[in-house]
C-alpha cells in the first residue's frame, strides 16, 4: 500500500512538472528559458555567416547578461508571433509599438526599447508618384504589414492630406513586401526608416513615428520585474545605449536621396557648388603639387558625393586656401559657398556667421610629445601646446577640451614640432590620419605620440542664410556611407613612396652615414674574396691521372 501511494506521488508530481511553462528552470544551469519571437528584420536577422544579430537581438543578449536568462528563438512573420504571444506559446517580443488594444493581452517593459520612424517608400524606377506632390499617391495601391502601429499613423497620415489609397495589408516578411515594389504588385510600401536602398526601395515620405518596447505574454508575469530591472541597469551603465543601436542597426540614409522641388531649382540656377579647403592638411585635403587639384580625402568624398543622390547630380568646385581661417573668411565673404575642414561650437559659428552641417569625417586626436615624456604627460597640469596660426577648429578644440593648457602660436606644424623637440612647448595636437606628414621630422627628433581621448568631428561651414543649400549639403551627407570615408581617410594616410636617397639623408644623416660606411665595407670584402678566388684559380692544377 505504501508503495502504491508513493508511485502515485511521484507520478503526481511529474505530471506536476510537465505542466509547467517552457520558461521554467533548465535542470544544468538553472536559467530561465525565455521563448522570444524571431522575425527577419534589421531587429532580427543573421549575418552572412548564419549568425544571428540585429537591434533586438543584441538588446536581449545584455538583458540576459543582467538576468541570466537562456532564449530560445521562436521564428515566424510579425502577425503570426503576435498571436503566439496573445496565446502565451512566446515568451518575449521585441519592437511593439504601445496600442491600448494590445495592453489587454501583452505587458510591456517599463522603458521604451527606442525610437522608430516609418515611411513611404517606391520603387527607384517609380515616374508616377513624385516627393514633390502628395496628391500623385492618390489611388495607388499601398502595402503595409499587418496588425501594426503603422496602420493607423498612416490613415491619419492620408486624411491630414485628403488622400485616399488602396491600402493592402500584407502578411508576408518585410523583404518580400518590398520585393513587391518591383512586380508592380505594389506602388508603394510602408516601413521602417531602415530599408531606405537606392536599388531596391527610396524613401519619399515619413508617415510617423513611434517608441517601441519589449512586450511580455500575460501568461508569463514573472519576467517583467526581471526585464524592467535589467532595461534600467542597461540605462544606468550607458544612458545613450538606445541611441546607439539605432546608430548601428537603424541608421537611415534613403531619405536623403531625394532633393526637393526647391532644392533641384536652387542647384540648377546657382550651377557648381564652390567649396573651399586648407591646403597642405592630408590626408584630409590638399592641392596636388603637379595638377593644383584636390587631392586627399575630401577628393573622394566629393567624387562619391556627385551621384549619391537619385533626382539630381550635383557638381563641386573646389578652391584651396593656405589656412583653415583664410577658407573660412572667403565663405563669410561670399566668395565660396563652404569650407571644410570645419569644427566649430554652436557659439563661435554663431559669432562667426556660420552654420556647420552633419559631420563629414571623423578623427582621433594625438598629442605629439617628446618620448621621454609621453607615460607622464597627460598627468602634468601645465602644458604648453603648439598650435598653427590660422586654424580655429584646434584653437575651438583646445578651449571645449583642455581649457587650462596654453597655446604657443607658430607658422606651421614643422615649427611646433621643432618647438616641442626644443622644449619651448610641451606638444603638438594633430588628427591621427595627418601623422604620416610628419613621421619622419618626429623620428629624427624623438618625438612620439598620445592619444588624447577625444575625437573631432569635421564638417563642412556654410554661410548663415544659405539654407537650401545647407539642406542639400545635409542629404548629401546623410547619403554617403562611412565605410566610404574611412577607406579614404586610410588610403591617403598611408604613405605608400620610398624617400630618395638624397631625402633620407637630409631626414636620418647618421643612420645614412651608418649605411653608407657597411656598404663600403661589405664591397671591400667582396672584392678581396674574389681576387683570392682569382688566384686560387691561377694555380697550376696537379696532373690527371
Amino acid at each position: 500500500m505504501i508503495r502504491r501511494a508513493a508511485a502515485l506521488l511521484i507520478c503526481a508530481v511529474l505530471a506536476a512538472l510537465c505542466l509547467l511553462p517552457a520558461c521554467a528552470l533548465t535542470e544544468e544551469n538553472h536559467q530561465k528559458v525565455v521563448r522570444v519571437g524571431w522575425y527577419e528584420t534589421p531587429f532580427n536577422h543573421k549575418d552572412t555567416f548564419g549568425r544571428r544579430t540585429g537591434y533586438a537581438y543584441e538588446y536581449q543578449r545584455k538583458i540576459a547578461a543582467y538576468t541570466g536568462w537562456k532564449y530560445q528563438y521562436v521564428e515566424g512573420n510579425w502577425p503570426e508571433l503576435m498571436q503566439m504571444l496573445r496565446d502565451g506559446r512566446i515568451d518575449l517580443m521585441s519592437d511593439v509599438s504601445y496600442l491600448e488594444e494590445r495592453a489587454e493581452y501583452m505587458l510591456y517593459s517599463s522603458l521604451p526599447m527606442g525610437e522608430e520612424l516609418y515611411y513611404l517608400y517606391v520603387d527607384p524606377g517609380n515616374k508616377e508618384i513624385s516627393a514633390d506632390d502628395y496628391r500623385t499617391l492618390n489611388g495607388k495601391k499601398v502595402g503595409i504589414t499587418r496588425g501594426t502601429v503603422q496602420i493607423g499613423l498612416f490613415d491619419k497620415w492620408l486624411k491630414d492630406r485628403g488622400l485616399s489609397v488602396e491600402l493592402v495589408e500584407l502578411d508576408t516578411p518585410e523583404a518580400e513586401s518590398i520585393a513587391l515594389l518591383h512586380t508592380g504588385a505594389m506602388d508603394a510600401f510602408i516601413t521602417l526608416d531602415t530599408y531606405g536602398d537606392p536599388e531596391s526601395a527610396v524613401a519619399l515620405w515619413k508617415i510617423g513615428s513611434s517608441n517601441f518596447f519589449f512586450a511580455v505574454s500575460k501568461k508569463r508575469p514573472d519576467l517583467l520585474p526581471e526585464l524592467d530591472a535589467a532595461m534600467n541597469r542597461i540605462q544606468d551603465e550607458n544612458k545613450h545605449y538606445n541611441e546607439q543601436l539605432s546608430n548601428k542597426y537603424l541608421k537611415n540614409t534613403g531619405i536623403n536621396l531625394y532633393l526637393s522641388l526647391e532644392e533641384r531649382e536652387w542647384l540648377e540656377a546657382h550651377g557648381p557648388i564652390r567649396v573651399g579647403y586648407q591646403d597642405n592638411y592630408l590626408a584630409f585635403c590638399a592641392a596636388d603639387p603637379k595638377t593644383g587639384e584636390l587631392t586627399g580625402a575630401l577628393k573622394d568624398y566629393l567624387d562619391y558625393a556627385s551621384g549619391v543622390l537619385q533626382n539630381a547630380s550635383p557638381v563641386f568646385e573646389t578652391h584651396a586656401y593656405p589656412t583653415a581661417n583664410a577658407a573660412l573668411e572667403a565663405v563669410k565673404s561670399g566668395e565660396i559657398d563652404c569650407m571644410f575642414p570645419a569644427n566649430l561650437t554652436d557659439y563661435d559659428g554663431e559669432v562667426a556667421g556660420v552654420v556647420m552641417t552633419p559631420s563629414l569625417m571623423r578623427t582621433e586626436m594625438e598629442a605629439v610629445v617628446r618620448a621621454a615624456d609621453r607615460q607622464d604627460f597627460l598627468r602634468q597640469s601645465q602644458i604648453r601646446v603648439g598650435v598653427n596660426q590660422g586654424n580655429p577648429n584646434y584653437e575651438m578644440f583646445l578651449l571645449d577640451h583642455f581649457p587650462t593648457w596654453t597655446p604657443v602660436y607658430y607658422n606651421t606644424t614643422p615649427e611646433c614640432l621643432d618647438a616641442v623637440a626644443a622644449r619651448h612647448a610641451d606638444c603638438v595636437i594633430i588628427s591621427s590620419y595627418r601623422f604620416r606628414d610628419i613621421a619622419r621630422q618626429c623620428d629624427r627628433l624623438n618625438l612620439t605620440t598620445v592619444y588624447t581621448g577625444v575625437d573631432m568631428d569635421y564638417c563642412l561651414a556654410v554661410r548663415e542664410g544659405n539654407t537650401v543649400l545647407y539642406s542639400i549639403l545635409s542629404r548629401i551627407v546623410g547619403g554617403v556611407p562611412e565605410s566610404t570615408v574611412n577607406a579614404a581617410l586610410t588610403y591617403y594616410s598611408v604613405d605608400n613612396s620610398l624617400p630618395s636617397f638624397g631625402a633620407f639623408i637630409l631626414a636620418y644623416p647618421i643612420p645614412a652615414i651608418l649605411s653608407a660606411v657597411a656598404a663600403i665595407i661589405l664591397i671591400i670584402l667582396a672584392i678581396r674574396g674574389l681576387r683570392v678566388q682569382k688566384k686560387a684559380g691561377e694555380q697550376p692544377q696537379p696532373p690527371r691521372t
